[in-house]
């Protein structure tokens, strides 16, 4: 009976031993399988990460290269406006005779008057300009435009103590920004105005609208400007004779000065349209044939602009 009771015991005994092995092994596979189950499942969804991550990349990069190609056409558009607008400008610079057949003033002593005027500079042959103007004894007009550098300065001050008058023409000379509205113009022209003031200790109230009143690239009603500006003791000024140094034809110098001789011959009073930019060393050249011609003329007086100057403008205000 004894051995009986042992033998159920020792039975019992190997049975618990044998569970607790099972729940031992079991611990340690789940110990072992879970973390490699999870292992495995965050390795999958990190490569399903990766891969999404590197397929937004992709697809960024694409954006990004038509992002570019879309900026390259509009740096395209900008371009092709900003070139359309320097031609529109170079026509609207060019005076037609069927604009300006009417376009005089008779003087009362008989005697030719001639203004000499300059637009867009200062630039090196402003400097030229001016030397020439000195060799013939003569005075004109500048209408400038905005230049910050030691250079302009120098050219802003000589063109006022040499006894020349200094004339806003626009600070950027930006027609499209210029011309966008009434605030953008004036923003612009008192931008110079001031500017030139500091400079020069002269404040301008002599102008020429970029382009002339006439022009076609304006989104503003220009006989507003002129009457706004002649409001504030400011006059305007177009031309009625022009070089033509400006019209895109790069028309030699004998040709620059015949337009203006001719032009002189057929007005009592002659405004005439010249160009300093840094581009125009013919016009230099035209010049001095120009003041070699008329300089020899004794009913003829070349004068810069002043307030007794008659006002010629392209448009009615």
């Amino acid at each position: 009976m004894a051995q009986n009771e042992a033998e159920q015991l020792q039975k019992s005994r190997r049975k618990r031993v044998e569970r607790l092995k099972k729940i031992i092994v079991t611990v340690v596979l789940a110990t072992i399988l879970i973390p490699t189950a999870v292992s495995i499942f965050l390795g999958i969804r990190l490569a399903i990460t990766v891969n999404r991550l590197e397929a937004a990349k992709a697809e960024q990069a694409q954006m990004q290269d038509r992002l570019d190609e879309l900026e390259a056409e509009l740096d395209s558009l900008k371009e092709s406006i900003a070139l359309q607008t320097r031609e529109d400008a170079k026509e609207d610079d060019t005076v037609l005779e069927s604009e300006n057949s009417g376009q005089d003033v008779m003087t009362q002593d008989g005697i030719k008057r001639v203004y000499l005027t300059f637009d867009d500079g200062p630039s090196a042959n402003t400097a030229a300009i001016l030397d020439l103007l000195a060799e013939y004894q003569v005075k004109a007009t500048f209408f400038v435009v905005g230049d910050t550098s030691e250079e302009g300065k120098q050219l802003y001050q000589r063109i006022v103590s040499e006894g020349h008058s200094i004339g806003i023409h626009s600070y950027s000379h930006k027609y499209g920004e210029i011309y966008a509205s009434e605030e953008a113009f004036f923003e612009d022209f008192y931008l110079l105005s001031d500017y030139l003031y500091d400079v020069t200790g002269v404040r301008p109230d002599i102008c020429r609208l970029p382009g002339g009143s006439s022009n076609t690239v304006s989104h503003i009603d220009m006989s507003n400007v002129v009457n706004e500006l002649n409001a504030q003791g400011i006059s305007c000024y177009d031309w009625n004779i022009s070089g033509g140094d400006a019209d895109g034809h790069d028309l030699t110098a004998e040709e620059i000065a015949e337009n203006v001789l001719t032009g002189v011959d057929r007005f009592q009073t002659s405004i005439v349209l010249l160009h300093d930019g840094k581009d125009k060393s013919v016009t230099v050249e035209a010049l001095r044939m120009i003041l070699e011609k008329l300089s020899t003329e004794e009913q003829l007086e070349i004068k810069p602009i002043t307030e007794e100057t008659p006002i010629i403008l392209h448009i009615k205000h």
